[in-house]
């Protein structure tokens, strides 16, 4: 028992050395890094490209009739916002789902998200899109 504890510590200890000699010589840890924008779906800048007033980020909000909480959900997260970050909102009915696209400041659809949605990850991302 002793010898196969004594070995499997000195396993260990080679294995912790060998992982920090590679980290070292790797140029970069292993890290994970969380998506900028969090909605359901994403593009790059420039992939797709809508007219909306240039310089100012905005909410494309094709809303389904009768879709009551999907207007307050939205009303609720832009009130979330100083006045200076809030978005143009741009509200279109539809019939099918509900929702919700986000465009940057060049007129560039980030992302997009379905209701109901995270508040918080709506906010974050305008937040994003606003710098």
């Amino acid at each position: 028992m002793r010898r196969t504890l004594t070995a499997f510590l000195a396993a260990a200890a080679l294995g912790a050395a060998g992982a920090a000699v590679a980290h070292a010589f790797s140029g970069r840890g292993a890290t994970l890094s969380l998506p900028q924008l969090h909605g359901q779906v994403t593009w790059k800048p420039g992939a797709r490209h809508v007219a909306v007033p240039r310089g100012r980020t905005a909410v494309l909000a094709f809303v389904a009739p009768g879709c009551r909480d999907c207007t307050a959900e939205l009303r609720f997260t832009l009130r979330q916002l100083p006045p200076d970050l809030r978005p143009t909102v741009i509200t279109r009915m539809v019939h099918g789902r509900s929702l919700l696209l986000l465009v940057d400041k060049l007129g560039d659809v980030r992302t997009g998200y379905t209701f109901p949605f995270a508040p918080a990850f709506v906010e974050g991302d305008l937040r994003t899109l606003a710098r």
